[in-house]
């Protein structure tokens, strides 16, 4: 009998150690599948339409801190502030008790006439056209008059009513500008006299958004019905020769109505009641019947 050969010896199949590399090669073979299918399944998704990344929205725009280099006129008060203007005008602003007719008092060529020491700082301005014949001379003391109460805003810290003020004032003036190109300038300048009445009971109680709206009813009253004549004062210069008509001794129509209050009248008429002459009424109040 010849001796067994190594190729003879029957397999053990309780070897550990081929147990062992079979199973690691099978888990590794497992793997390797999951890896693939993973792989595919993420080239699928990058095909599908419709899924694109999420959009990641743009951060707003980031405004740079305010920066003043100017003295603050927190603390400072009104007459330090405004030099030039008497302390009782500065005081009447201040209350609300200013009246529309004495802008003028805030403007330097009337503080600057040869007769202005001798002006009682308490008397009204002589009326309404002969102070006010244009529109550059409401506008002149008007923004002086703005920023008296923006200072008096801002001096007692309140940065809202400030912005406001200043919002509000911007917004009447081209309001003004506008009504200007359209309307005779008499009537819009009794459309402001009234209108600034009515804004001065509204600052009484705190309220200043009102010189931003325009007033309906106070244009219906002074301004329609009295637009400014084609070429307006152009033509007037340039004109035909002719002068005006004279209408001193002509009844103010609009005083017996009661929408003319400013005296003397600006329209250069005679302000008197129609019925019984009368220079204190017109005939819209008139008693005699």
């Amino acid at each position: 009998m010849q001796p067994a050969t190594p190729e003879d010896a029957p397999t053990n199949p309780s070897n550990p150690a081929l147990a062992d590399s079979t199973t690691v090669a099978s888990v590794a073979s497992i793997l390797q599948l999951f890896s693939s299918i993973v792989q595919h399944n993420q080239q699928l998704s990058a095909q599908v339409p419709g899924n694109p990344p999420p959009l990641i929205p743009p951060a707003p725009p980031t405004f740079p801190a305010f920066i003043s280099t100017d003295t603050s006129p927190a603390g400072k008060s009104l007459p330090s502030l405004f030099p030039a203007i008497e302390t009782s005008v500065l005081l009447d602003i201040a209350r609300h008790e200013f009246r529309p007719i004495d802008l003028c008092k805030l403007d330097s060529r009337f503080r600057n006439k040869a007769d202005v020491e001798r002006l009682d700082s308490a008397a009204p301005c002589v009326g309404a056209f002969k102070e006010y014949p244009s529109l550059h001379s409401l506008l002149v003391p008007l923004t002086t008059y703005f920023a008296i109460l923006q200072a008096f805003s801002a001096s007692a810290g309140d940065a809202h009513a400030t912005f406001l003020i200043g919002n509000s004032a911007a917004r009447y003036t081209a309001h003004l500008l506008e009504l200007h190109q359209h309307y005779e300038w008499t009537a819009v300048l009794q459309y402001h006299m009234q209108f600034h009445l009515h804004r001065r009971q509204e600052m009484l109680s705190g309220s200043y958004a009102g010189w931003a709206q325009p007033d309906q009813l106070l244009m219906s009253q002074y301004l329609f019905g009295r637009m400014r004549a084609a070429g307006g004062a152009s033509s007037s210069r340039s004109g035909s020769g002719k002068s005006k008509r004279d209408v001193s001794a002509e009844t103010c129509f609009a005083f017996n109505k009661g929408s003319c209050s400013t005296s003397p009248c600006p329209d250069g008429r005679v302000h008197k009641c129609r019925k019984c002459g009368a220079s204190d009424h017109g005939e819209k109040t008139c008693k005699k019947s």
